[in-house]
């Protein structure tokens, strides 16, 4: 499945908006707080702390954009 730009996707209990092909902005459903994340990045504190203890650690909001990406 090829994402939209700028349209709003459900997953689990966030909503991921695609600003472009490798980044998007992703909240929980019921906060206003958007997150810049793409497949390897996020702006989250939990992403910005574990990243530092454990290279491949991957966030819920970065499983979401890659979710997203990849679904067929």
């Amino acid at each position: 499945m090829a994402v939209r730009l700028k349209e709003p996707y459900f997953v689990d209990d966030m909503v991921v908006y695609f600003i472009n092909e490798n980044e998007a902005l992703v909240t929980d459903y019921d906060c206003r707080w958007e997150l810049r994340a793409s497949d390897s990045n996020c702006e989250c504190c939990t992403f910005m702390f574990r990243k530092r203890v454990n290279s491949g650690f991957v966030c819920r909001h970065i499983d979401a954009v890659r979710r997203m990406k990849n679904k067929p």
